[in-house]
C-alpha cells in the first residue's frame, strides 16, 4: 500500500514535505537558540506580557483569516482555469478583513484595559501584521500545486533576518516593544518574498479583479470554518490569558516558554498534514479505497510521531528546560512533561481536521470546536485557582481529547474508528518499520 501511494502521488508529496521539513528544522534550531536568548534577556514577566499580547492577537485573527486557509487550497485544486480570479478575490477579502481586525483588536483592549494602557501600542503593532498576511493566499496556491518550496524560501529568509534582528535587540538592551515589533517585521518581509516569488507565475495580481459573486461563495463556504478557527484559537490561547489574569504575568511567562517548546514538536505533523491535504482531496474525488488508504498512512505517521515525542519529552523535558532557561524559569520542565501527554490527541486532531475540510463537514467542525472551548474554559476556571499552571495543562489535555475524538460519534465518518486504530495493527507497524 505504501509503495503504491509513493509511486502515484508520493514523489511530489515527499519533495514538498522535504522543503517544509527543512523550514521547520531551521526554525527549530535557530528559533530555539534565539528564543532562549531572548527569554533569558526579557525574563518571565516581560515574556508573560509579550505572550499575553500574542494571545489577544490570535483572538482577532479571524478577520484577516476569514477561514480561507481551510478552503482556498481545495478551491485552487477544484477551480482549474479560474485560479487568477480566485487569487485576486481572496487577497482583497483578506485585506479588508485585516483592516477590521486591527480596529477591533485595539478597541477591545481599550475597553478592557483602558485606552491609556501600555498594552495598546503593543497590540496595534502586532495586529498590523494582519495586513501582510493577506499575501498568504499565494501560499494557498502553492499548496494546491505541491510547490511550497517557493513560499518556504520566502518565509525562511524573513525568519532568519528577524532572528538576527532579535539578537541585535538583545545586544542593544532594547525595550520590549521592539521585540513585539519583530513579529510584524517577519510578516512584512515574508509577504515581500511571497510577492517576488510569484512574479513568474502563470497567474498575476490584478488590482481591479474582484468577483463579488465568488467572494460571497467563498465566505459562505468558509464562514463556519472561520468561526471554528476563532473558537480553536481562543481554545488554545485562552489559558494564557486566564493564567495572566489569575496568577500574574510571571507565571504566564513560565507557562508560555513551555508551550513554545511544545509547539516546536507540532511543526513536523503540521508539515505532513499540510502536504497531504491536496493529495487526499484528489483521492476523495477519485477513489474511496485509496482515499481511506491515504488517511490510514497519515494517521500512522502521526500516531508513531506522537508516541516518540511523548516518551522523549517525558524523560528529557525537565533537564533540557533547566539547561536552556535556568532557575528563573524553574518548573517549566515539569509543565512541558505534562503538556507532552497530549501529543497524541493533538496530532490525530490535525489529521482528522484534513478529513473534515475535504468532506466539508462545516457544522460538525464548529460544534466540536465549541464543545472543546467550553470544556477548556470551565476546567481552567476550576483548576487554575486550585492547581496553578498545572491546572491549565490538565484542562488543555482533557479538552483536546474530547474535541478530537468527537469525530467517532459523527454520522457517515468513513468508519473512522478503524482508520484511527489502524496504526496499532501489528501488520501496519511491521509495514511502517520495513518502509
Amino acid at each position: 500500500m505504501i509503495n503504491r501511494l509513493i509511486d502515484k502521488i508520493g514523489r511530489r508529496l515527499l519533495g514538498n514535505s522535504m522543503w517544509l521539513f527543512i523550514d521547520k528544522l531551521v526554525r527549530l534550531f535557530v528559533g530555539l537558540f534565539v528564543g532562549v536568548w531572548v527569554a533569558r534577556y526579557l525574563g518571565p514577566e516581560n515574556m508573560g506580557v509579550w505572550n499575553y499580547c500574542i494571545a489577544i492577537f490570535t483572538f482577532f485573527i479571524i478577520f484577516p483569516s476569514l477561514g480561507l486557509e481551510f478552503i482556498c487550497p481545495r478551491e485552487f485544486v477544484n477551480r482549474k482555469g479560474d485560479e487568477e480570479r480566485l487569487l485576486n478575490t481572496a487577497i482583497k477579502l483578506k485585506f479588508i478583513g485585516a483592516t477590521f481586525g486591527i480596529v477591533f483588536a485595539v478597541l477591545f483592549m481599550g475597553f478592557f484595559k483602558g485606552f491609556s494602557s501600555y498594552l495598546i501600542p503593543l497590540i496595534f503593532i502586532l495586529t498590523s501584521g494582519y495586513l501582510f498576511q493577506s499575501f498568504d493566499v499565494i501560499d494557498y496556491y502553492y499548496q494546491s500545486r505541491l510547490e511550497q518550496k517557493k513560499s518556504v524560501i520566502a518565509r525562511m529568509v524573513a525568519f532568519l533576518i528577524v532572528s538576527v534582528y532579535k539578537i541585535y535587540l538583545v545586544q542593544s538592551d532594547a525595550p520590549l516593544i521592539w521585540f513585539v515589533a519583530s513579529s510584524t517585521i517577519d510578516f512584512g518581509i515574508g509577504a515581500i518574498g511571497l510577492g517576488y516569488s510569484f512574479k513568474k507565475s502563470p497567474i498575476q495580481f490584478k488590482l481591479r479583479m474582484f468577483d463579488w459573486k465568488l467572494a460571497k461563495a467563498l465566505l459562505n463556504d468558509s464562514l463556519v470554518f472561520s468561526i471554528s478557527a476563532l473558537v480553536i484559537v481562543i481554545y488554545f490561547k485562552v489559558d494564557q490569558v486566564m493564567i495572566t489574569e489569575i496568577l500574574g504575568e510571571k507565571q504566564n511567562g513560565i507557562y508560555s516558554i513551555s508551550v513554545r517548546i511544545y509547539e516546536l514538536f507540532v511543526f513536523l505533523p503540521a508539515v505532513l498534514v499540510s502536504s497531504f491535504l491536496p493529495v487526499i482531496t484528489r483521492k476523495f474525488q477519485e477513489n474511496e479505497v485509496e482515499f481511506k488508504a491515504s488517511l490510514k498512512q497519515l494517521y500512522s505517521v502521526l500516531t508513531y510521531l506522537s508516541i516518540i515525542f511523548t516518551v522523549g519529552v517525558w524523560f528529557f523535558g525537565p533537564d533540557v528546560m533547566d539547561f536552556l532557561y535556568g532557575e528563573e524559569y524553574n518548573g517549566s520542565g515539569e509543565i512541558l512533561q505534562y503538556i507532552g501527554l497530549g501529543f497524541y490527541s493533538v496530532f490525530i486532531g490535525m489529521g482528522t481536521g484534513n478529513y473534515l475540510i475535504i468532506t466539508n463537514k462545516k457544522k460538525f467542525v464548529l460544534i466540536k470546536s465549541l464543545i472543546g472551548l467550553v470544556v477548556n474554559v470551565v476546567l481552567n476556571l476550576w483548576l487554575i485557582p486550585k492547581m496553578g499552571i498545572n491546572g491549565a495543562v490538565i484542562a488543555s489535555i482533557i479538552s483536546n481529547f474530547i474535541s478530537t475524538f468527537m469525530i467517532l460519534v459523527m454520522k457517515d465518518n468513513h468508519a473512522h474508528l478503524a482508520l484511527i486504530l489502524s496504526p496499532f495493527n501489528i501488520s501496519s507497524i511491521r509495514r511502517f518499520i520495513k518502509y
